[in-house]
């Protein structure tokens, strides 16, 4: 068995973390996830479940509108659907919905309003496992989580038919949801970390509080949720804008119930301009004091 005695190397970004940036709507989050790399915009692969990365100059996106591939029924010449038996149960045969027939179209650029191929979270993380050592990427980051969870409560509101989360007995409206997410996180996070790369999630927050003086920073997702993914995350940012210069901040300074923070030494309890260079320059220069 071989005992690893640990020495950082702060010369060199680390690679398998799981970044989480949390921040107000405008302060800088798609922009930068999508630029995350030593490589930039060249080693991220972006994940748009908000569907508002298409105005982000030189972003590589995958537009993401739901957790599976919608399905159609399949219709034979006379435009009727067709019932095979399954299981001696007799069922409308259906297929998957080609990704350009989703109902989508481009916004901006030479393809503007022709028809835009959008893809499910399901198939887009299936396709980047397998191709994975065939593509330029390092990155894969995802815009935002707090989307996911809407698809994830919407299906539990379908299956147990309320019109409200609440309204599902025993807390499963809530428990469910967020055991699937952080498990599909997870899982993430543990492919990025054996291929050597890095995983990028955002949220927006939630409006700011104040509880015994203190400002909550805290994410737009339920409470169990949110401190799950705080716990996977090896750095957790809180973005900002400042309005008198007009640039975006980054902040890993903990106290209290703030969930933001960083393992990474050169970076704890530190605020810097929210911007993947500056970020890797700390670290590389970071000196441990002896």
């Amino acid at each position: 068995m071989e005992v690893q005695r640990i020495q950082n190397d702060w010369s060199q970004m680390p690679t398998g973390l799981l970044y989480y940036f949390i921040g107000p709507p405008k302060t800088g989050k798609t922009t930068q996830a999508s630029r995350w790399s030593t490589k930039g915009s060249e080693g991220v692969i972006l994940l748009d479940t908000d569907m508002g990365a298409d105005f982000v100059d030189n972003a590589n996106i995958i537009p993401i509108t739901s957790l599976a591939p919608p399905l159609r029924n399949v219709l034979d010449k006379n435009g009727k659907a067709i019932v095979t038996a399954v299981n001696g149960r007799e069922t409308v045969k259906t297929e998957k919905v080609p990704p350009e027939q989703r109902g989508y179209c481009y916004r901006t650029g030479k393809k503007r309003g022709t028809p835009m191929p959008v893809y499910s979270l399901i198939e887009a993380i299936d396709w980047l496992k397998i191709n994975w050592k065939d593509l330029p990427y390092d990155t894969i980051a995802i815009d935002t989580v707090d989307k996911i969870n809407e698809w994830q409560e919407e299906l539990i509101k379908e299956r147990f038919c309320v019109e409200a989360i609440a309204d599902v007995e025993m807390g499963k409206g809530w428990t469910i949801p967020k055991d699937n997410l952080l498990s599909s996180i997870y899982s993430l996070k543990t492919f990025i970390r054996n291929v050597g790369g890095t995983l990028v999630i955002t949220s927006h927050s939630k409006d700011t509080i104040t509880v015994d003086k203190k400002v909550q920073l805290v994410p737009d997702i339920p409470k169990g949720l949110g401190k799950g993914l705080c716990k996977m995350a090896e750095v957790i940012g809180f973005t900002t804008c400042n309005k008198a210069n007009g640039k975006f901040y980054i902040s890993f300074t903990q106290y209290e119930e703030r969930n933001i923070g960083s393992r990474l030494e050169p970076l704890k309890n530190k605020r810097f301009i929210f911007d993947y260079k500056v970020i890797e320059d700390e670290i590389k220069r970071f000196k441990k004091e002896k």
